[in-house]
């Protein structure tokens, strides 16, 4: 045996690694702090460029080192990283691929052996295993597989590569070739095979590798028993026989090769494939092949083997057969316990988890419900110093004025003793100058009479002597009396200082007080809430611990009973998912064609619903064209009432530009004759000009660029010179910079004169230059615009473009802008026409005239009119003509002007018959105003601008005029403009008797033509109120196409208003016969005020009109037969074609008329007229009712608004039921201030906002428009519907600002919250402006109405009292108080009133057991009449507070029980609700000195 003991030739390599490298290597590994058992790239770099070696080498030792690639080392791979830089340090050569015994676990060196079989004698022996026989003969043991194939005899034990061997026969003895692998590799390996004869793949020893290191914790290089390959799932035989297998040395033992072998037989098994049952030779790890150890033992195992039998083998098969049965069951056992333990483990931690989410959740939104308590808490501190200021600053303001008040009166009581005194002595004065005539008049009588005169004498000497010494007794009386009262007054006043001075001390130091107090109570509070939230948290979790145990046991019970039945079921299970498999690929398979199908009829009921949508879109533009109608004449109606108060600041601006306008003339006419001048040489040179054209060499000058519309037309630009060649009517043929074309000659004027030509070619070649293009100016203009035009009276000028009133033109080198009634066309021969050249009638104002209405002029001194038409009453209508300014056209009395001659300066010089003819026929046809702007919505309606003038041309309809502006023809509502022309004449709206009609006074003859207008117009609007009833209500009412509900919907109460305008009619009709047929009324205020005063009907009508109009517009729209049954019904003549619709808005219209007619009356009747009194009392009243009716209006928009939201904006998140049309906490009914889109700074994301009057909500589309239009936002058929954003804002806490840079066009502004600041942006800048205004204006209005509110009940406790004791209250707590949340909790607080004097808790959250703990103050006035009040209020944001409970105790009840008692504690039940208590300590305390003990 000796020959093959002998030691394997070669030592050991230079790579390998020793393990006292290794131990310095993981020393290293472990001072870089290792991350879950992996060093980072960074941090390995650090470390190796210690070395002080390139970047480039440490790079390749990198690649060499990390094996698997991961850009991280474990301890195998920083090891070998250190190993290759020793080495390279040493001047080593890296290697190019990694050596494998480099990847192996240190190893001692090799010890040979000496020689002789001696030395195997202490070799352990493995235990003989027997190989399977041929069994042909033989059939397998009952639910097993032969491992290997029959008849082929393979070793238990792996063959040995020997190559010091000299004796190769004897291996082929004991291995016979064969075609195996297994055997013929002995013979063929190479005496020092490498890394690549092992057929186990590189990646799995990578991976097994890392591995074994992971395992081999203690770092031995070795692993022992079978756990390390417990987790993969194998039979113990199985797990048996790969350990037989890999352990090749038999020492009971896997080293790291060994290990790498053990696993991947076990990937072997795993995939299916037969463990072999010796191990062959490509699988024997390379370093293992050489040792002589092995070759021994593949000897006694084969010698064993030939010693068994074949009885000895088939019963080893047997029981080889039935352990493995029993190690598979065990191992389904394992396997099931341990998937049981780690579900029970996953739901463990699962459980622990959400108790952590939990209790963080709520730790957290306690710290923030703390946080956002004590932010409100600043600020009602801040407030509450800033109220506390204003009260201070109003208090001094107060006592300066009762000073100045004191000082005004004692000054006022001075000046009446002295005027007292000073009218005495006048008396006195007086009677002594009586006495000296008297005596006078004594001296003249005879002396007979002289005794009875003196004793006369002596008694009126003696009377005045008393009434003297009377007087100045009283003088000195009062003056005592004035002198006591001041005094008294000081004292009084210095009384009164000292008193607010002991009140506002003693307030301070309760504030203060009650500041240490509340704080206090604070801090007791939070920690015993923290003490309970850590009680309540401790039981929590042994609650939880107790449940999770109980839930072990309870499993652990059901999993035992569940694992019998599952193994019964397990095999059932396994063939009905094979069977449900097929099925469900069936039923994929329909599902798929049935979604195609589904699919296929989606896309056509998708089309057939586009069309239908299409439809409905057509149906919706027609109504909303109707509505378009309907809000303007709404808004025209609202602009009414608006339009009476601009017309009163006209007047006032009128005036002032009056003044400035006589101004302005008197300065024209100062420098007039100077312009005329020098209009007449500028003449003479233009015509020097136009001569030139007979020459060839004509130069003209561009006045504007020109650009060529054809191959033959010439180019230039503004300020060319061009040189003429030939002259055309309209074109002419120039040259410029060499070039030739035709250009027009409107666009140039000529620059050089020829003075040689005769008259006759002059006149010649001016006819020939003369076009439709030049006017004559009628009148001188001036402007200061830099832009302008400026001529004289007389000049010629060239008109370029048209626009407008206002034309472009030239005069010579200069061009500009002018008016256009400033200029005639010019004619080359008036004597053609055939008519005499009559020019336009100009009359200058004499004496000033003040306008009593708006459709008369302003007069001043030295203006120039333009006469249109004259009144046989002495009325004319005229244009002022102001330059530089619009046209003002208006009656004026001609007794404040005289008529200018035709040899006046002020007029043309030339007739134009054009112009004549146009004045003569201008009040044939009637003009109206425009008052507002107003688009066309179809195309037979007529746009206009505020102010412009319009012809009109039919007047059949009352509501929508025919007329026409710049030649535009179409229809336009009434109630958009007013009358100017001599329609409008005050003195022809009546049809009086002329004879009484000469007698009357302009002003009541405009009096008595209003008065006449309202009782006509009254008449008109009464026609059709019946009108209604007879041809729509009774046909529709018969016809039964719509519910009784529906028609009060459509016609509301239109039965009240025919009853409240007829009582009006009758009443103006009486007064009206009762002065006489065609005779003045002197009265009708008195009628009209107290008629106005009973039609409130009219504010129901109007708020419920808009709803009538949207159910009439969707009912023709569903109902086809109903719109054709309207449209037949509408025929009746009486209606003059117009619908339903136009006559439901006409008691709108006719409400916003009275203000007007009585306004109009009010103006022409003169403050002396016994009516003005009651005309002003109905004008009032007709405001009063227009403002209700507005008002009713908007209060009825915002209600279907509020309900519109309340519909389609989901609030998910708040605890408390929002409701947006109720009532608010504390400002009344909300009200919807704005609405909008918004959009965030940063992301741009779209939101929509709706501003309350208590609080702000953003919300996000959930479901986007169909169509777009702000309109859209409130449509009753829109389907928008909206989710909460962010929680709501409330007013009370918001502060809006601009960006730092307001001049910036970036519409964006602040919104500063208590939580949060949100950076919104508008779509421009005057719907940010919209915002910010609103925002503001509410939250100044709800913190004022908090202001007010403190305010109030601050001054009711600060008062000073001077009752006879006080009341100190204890508000401890409240039990089983009702709750009124759907989580079972409430938001309590408490309020305690006792007359005017009031206190309130703070607010407790979630809770029906609260404790307060806040003390309050009462002064006593009446022992018997004072009553405590108890209540108890829920705390809402949204809604007025709810009631939770009230208690009331008498003070003369408290007196009685405390009576010789001291301070005791009351439990008192809140009465009205069904459960509830509160607990005080009252202690009451009387100033007498008898207070209860």
């Amino acid at each position: 045996w000796s020959q093959f003991l002998l030691p394997c030739a070669g030592g050991r390599s230079i790579w390998a690694i020793t393990p006292e490298e290794r131990d310095k290597h993981d020393q290293k590994f472990d001072s870089l702090s290792p991350a879950q058992g992996f060093v980072s790239g960074e941090q390995a770099r650090k470390f190796f460029l210690q070395s002080g070696l390139p970047a480039s080498v440490l790079a390749e030792i990198w690649s060499l080192a990390d094996m698997n690639k991961d850009g991280k080392m474990d301890r195998l791979e920083f090891s070998i990283a250190m190993k290759l830089i020793k080495m390279k340090l040493q001047g080593q050569n890296l290697p190019t691929a990694l050596p494998i015994i480099m990847k192996q676990p240190p190893v001692h060196a090799p010890i040979l052996l000496s020689s002789g079989i001696g030395s195997m004698s202490n070799i352990p022996m493995m235990p003989t295993m027997p190989v399977l026989a041929p069994l042909n003969s033989l059939s397998p043991v009952q639910g097993m597989t032969p491992l290997m194939p029959t008849g082929l005899p393979m070793p238990i034990m792996p063959t040995i590569n020997t190559p010091a061997l000299p004796n190769g026969p004897v291996l082929s003895f004991f291995f016979p070739s064969s075609s195996s692998s297994s055997t013929t590799s002995l013979v063929s390996s190479s005496p020092m095979a490498g890394p690549s004869d092992w057929a186990v793949p590189h990646s799995s020893r990578l991976k097994y590798r890392q591995q074994f290191n992971s395992l081999d914790k203690q770092m031995t290089g070795y692993l022992t028993g079978l756990n390390a390959m417990a987790s993969t799932l194998l039979t113990q035989t199985q797990l048996a026989a790969i350990w037989n297998l890999a352990d090749v040395d038999r020492d009971g033992k896997l080293r790291a090769e060994e290990f790498i072998l053990a696993m991947h037989l076990v990937d072997m098994a795993k995939q299916g494939q037969p463990l072999p049952l010796s191990l062959p030779l490509d699988l024997v790890p390379p370093s293992l092949r050489c040792s002589a150890f092995s070759f021994m033992y593949l000897c006694m195992c084969v010698f064993s083997v030939c010693a068994v039998s074949f009885e000895d083998k088939f019963k080893r098969n047997l029981e080889l057969g039935n352990a493995e049965l029993e190690k598979r069951r065990q191992a389904l056992l394992e396997q099931q316990r341990r998937e049981e333990e780690r579900r029970a483990q996953k739901a463990r931690e699962e459980q622990e988890r959400r108790e952590r989410e939990v209790r963080e959740l709520e730790l957290r939104r306690k710290r923030e419900e703390e946080q956002r308590l004590e932010r409100q808490r600043e600020l009602e501190r801040q407030r509450e110093e800033e109220r506390l200021k204003e009260l201070e600053r109003k208090e001094a303001a107060k006592k300066e004025l009762e000073r100045q008040q004191q000082l005004e009166w004692e000054r006022r009581k001075k000046q009446e003793l002295q005027s007292q005194k000073s009218q005495e002595q006048e008396d006195i004065i007086r009677l002594k100058a009586k006495k000296r005539s008297l005596e006078m008049e004594l001296e003249a009588v005879v002396s007979l009479q002289r005794p009875f005169v003196c004793f006369l004498l002596r008694d009126e000497e003696e009377r005045q002597r008393k009434l003297q010494e009377e007087r100045e007794a009283k003088l000195r009386e009062e003056e005592e009396r004035e002198r006591q009262a001041h005094l008294q007054a000081a004292k009084e006043q210095a009384e009164r200082e000292r008193r607010t001075r002991e009140e506002e001390e003693e307030r301070r130091r309760r504030e203060e007080e009650e500041r240490r107090r509340r704080e206090e109570e604070e801090r007791r509070r939070r920690a015993e809430e923290e003490e309970r939230r850590l009680r309540e948290e401790e039981e929590r979790r042994r609650r939880a611990e107790e449940e999770e145990r109980r839930l072990r046991e309870e499993e652990e019970r059901r999993r035992i009973e569940e694992d019998r039945k599952r193994r019964e079921e397990e095999r059932k299970k396994i063939e009905e998912e094979r069977k449900k498999l097929e099925e469900e690929r069936r039923k994929l398979e329909e599902e798929k064609r049935r979604q195609e199908e589904e699919r296929k009829e989606e896309e056509r009921r998708r089309q057939e619903e586009e069309r239908k949508w299409e439809e409905r879109k057509k149906a919706e533009e027609e109504r909303r064209e109707q509505e378009r109608r309907r809000h303007r004449a709404q808004e025209a109606a609202v602009r009414d009432t608006e339009e009476r108060k601009r017309k009163e600041e006209e007047k006032r601006k009128q005036e002032e530009e009056r003044r400035k306008q006589e101004e302005e003339d008197r300065k024209r006419r100062e420098e007039e004759k100077r312009k005329q001048d020098e209009e007449r040489r500028r003449k003479q040179q233009q015509e020097e000009e136009a001569a030139a054209a007979m020459v060839g060499n004509l130069k003209v000058l561009a006045l504007c660029s020109w650009t060529a519309k054809t191959d033959n037309h010439l180019n230039f630009s503004k300020d060319d010179v061009i040189t003429v060649l030939e002259q055309q009517e309209n074109w002419w043929l120039g040259e410029l910079n060499g070039k030739q074309g035709w250009l027009p000659k409107s666009y140039v004027t000529v620059l050089i004169p020829l003075k040689d030509l005769t008259h006759l070619q002059q006149t010649a070649l001016l006819l020939r230059v003369k076009s439709k293009d030049e006017y004559v100016a009628l009148y001188t203009y001036e402007s200061p615009e830099p832009g302008d035009l400026t001529f004289n009276e007389g000049d010629t000028i060239l008109v370029i473009q048209r626009e407008g009133e206002w034309w472009r033109g030239s005069i010579g080198d200069r061009s500009g802008l002018f008016p256009s009634n400033y200029v005639k066309p010019k004619e080359t021969d008036t004597s053609k026409l055939g008519l005499p050249g009559k020019k336009p009638e100009i009359a200058q104002v004499t004496t000033s005239y003040t306008a009593s209405g708006t459709e008369q002029l302003n007069l001043a001194p030295g203006q120039l009119i333009l006469i249109l038409s004259k009144n046989p009453t002495g009325w004319w209508l005229g244009e002022l003509q102001a330059r530089g300014k619009k046209r003002q056209k208006g009656w004026f009395p001609a007794s404040h002007v005289k008529q200018l001659g035709s040899n006046s300066g002020k007029s043309t010089p030339a007739a134009v018959a054009g112009k004549a003819e146009r004045l003569l026929t201008l009040h044939n046809f009637c003009q109206v105003i425009a008052m507002y702007d107003y688009t066309a919505a179809n195309e037979d309606e007529l746009s206009f601008s505020k102010s412009q003038l319009i012809n009109v041309l039919d007047k059949s309809s009352p509501d929508w005029w025919k007329g026409e502006v710049n030649g535009l023809t179409g229809l336009f509502p009434t109630n958009y403009v007013k009358m100017t022309t001599s329609d409008s004449d005050p003195s022809q709206q009546w049809c009086a008797d002329l004879t009484s009609l000469d007698s009357m006074s302009p002003q009541e003859k405009k009096r008595q033509g209003y008065i006449h207008e309202l009782i006509e117009t009254e008449e008109r609007y009464m026609e059709d109120l019946q009108l209604v009833l007879e041809v729509f209500h009774k046909p529709m009412s018969e016809s039964g196409r719509l519910t009784e509900a529906e028609m009060n919907m459509i016609f509301v109460n239109w039965k009240e208003l025919i009853m409240c305008n007829t009582k009006l009619l009758k009443a103006l009709r009486v007064r009206k016969k009762m002065g006489g047929e065609k005779m003045p009324v002197q009265m009708v205020g008195d009628i009209l005020a107290a008629e106005l005063s009973h039609m409130q009907a009219y504010i129901r009508f109007c708020s419920c009109q808009l709803n009538a109009a949207a159910l009439l517009q969707q009912k023709t729209d569903q109902e086809p037969d109903f719109k054709d049954f309207l449209k037949k019904i509408a025929t009746d003549y009486r209606c003059k074609g117009m619908p339903l619709s136009s006559f439901l808005l006409k008691p709108m219209q006719r409400i916003t008329r009275y203000p007007l007619h009585i306004k109009n009356i009010l103006e022409s009747t003169p403050e002396s007229h016994v009516d003005h009194a009651q005309l002003r009392e109905a004008l009032e009243k007709a405001e009063e009712l227009c403002s209700q009716v507005n008002e009713g209006v908007r209060e009825k928009e915002n209600s279907d608004r509020l309900e519109w939201i309340q519909n389609h904006v989901q609030c998910e998140g708040i605890t408390e039921n929002l409701v947006f049309n109720s009532l608010t906490n504390c400002l009344g009914p909300r009200k919807l201030l704005h609405s909008g889109k918004l959009f965030k700074t940063k992301s741009n994301k779209e939101l929509y906002a709706f501003l309350f009057s208590d609080f702000l909500l953003f919300t996000q589309a959930v479901k986007q428009f169909t169509s777009s239009g702000s309109d859209k936002l409130f449509s009753p058929k829109s389907n928008s519907q909206y989710k909460m954003y962010k929680s709501p804002v409330f007013l009370n806490e918001v502060l809006v600002k601009l960006p730092s840079d307001p001049s910036s066009d970036e519409p964006i502004f602040h919104i500063s919250h208590i939580e949060r600041v949100y950076t919104l942006k508008t779509e421009n800048i005057n719907e940010r402006t919209a915002w910010v205004q609103k925002i503001k204006a509410g939250s100044e209005e709800f913190i004022e109405t908090e202001k007010k509110k403190r305010e109030k009940a601050y001054q009711a406790r600060s008062m000073k009292a001077s009752g006879i004791g006080r009341l100190l209250v204890t508000i401890q707590e409240a039990t089983e108080l009702k709750s009124s949340k759907p989580n079972g909790k409430s938001n309590p607080y408490c309020e305690v009133t006792m007359g005017a004097q009031c206190y309130t808790s703070r607010t407790l959250n979630d809770t029906l057991n609260p404790k307060w703990n806040f003390n309050c103050q009462f002064h006593i006035k009446d022992l018997y009449q004072d009553v405590l009040c108890i209540t108890i209020y829920e705390r809402e944001q949204f809604s007025p507070d709810d009631f939770l409970g009230r208690t009331e105790v008498p003070v003369a009840t408290i007196k009685k029980e405390l009576e010789n008692k001291g301070p005791a504690i009351r439990r008192l039940l809140l009465h009205e609700v069904p459960t509830g208590e509160v607990w005080v300590r009252l202690d009451l305390q009387l100033f007498d000195g008898k207070a209860p003990k």
